[in-house]
């Protein structure tokens, strides 16, 4: 007989796999430092606030323009250690830890942080996912 619980819970984690996946790609795009490939990414409506003394871009353009900052900031690194993936519908968050080294925008010097990530997925209709909500503290 079939259990429902059981397949809700495949499909959870099919899901969060392809989210996790997904999250993989995005810190490659970073590290080949492809800004169109990360904003690709992120919905037209998606907030990011990531790093320290920057304030949060909170729409199409600014993403855009807050990752294509990133991306040229030469002392710009990032690392991340997921803790938890937890799907639920159409939505989804990954949660964890962040070592990030960016220019501080006062100083100009290298900035090093760490703290812990949330980042919210949201389904889109053609059933990829895309960052809608990315912050880190």
């Amino acid at each position: 007989m079939n259990n429902p619980n059981a397949q809700t819970i495949r499909n959870s984690v099919t899901e969060a796999d392809a989210v996790n996946r997904m999250a993989e790609e995005i810190l490659a795009a970073f590290e080949a430092k492809d800004a169109a490939k990360v904003y690709s990414y992120y919905a037209p409506d998606a907030v990011i606030a990531t790093v320290p003394g920057r304030p949060a871009a909170k729409d199409g353009r600014a993403v855009s323009q807050a990752i294509k900052n990133d991306i040229a900031d030469s002392n710009f690194n990032i690392s991340l250690s997921n803790e938890k993936t937890e799907v639920s519908g159409d939505m989804a968050y990954r949660r964890g830890t962040f070592k990030i080294t960016a220019t501080n925008p006062q100083t100009k010097q290298a900035m090093h942080s760490e703290g812990t990530y949330l980042t919210v997925f949201r389904k889109q209709a053609d059933g990829s996912w895309k960052v809608v909500e990315d912050f880190g503290v």
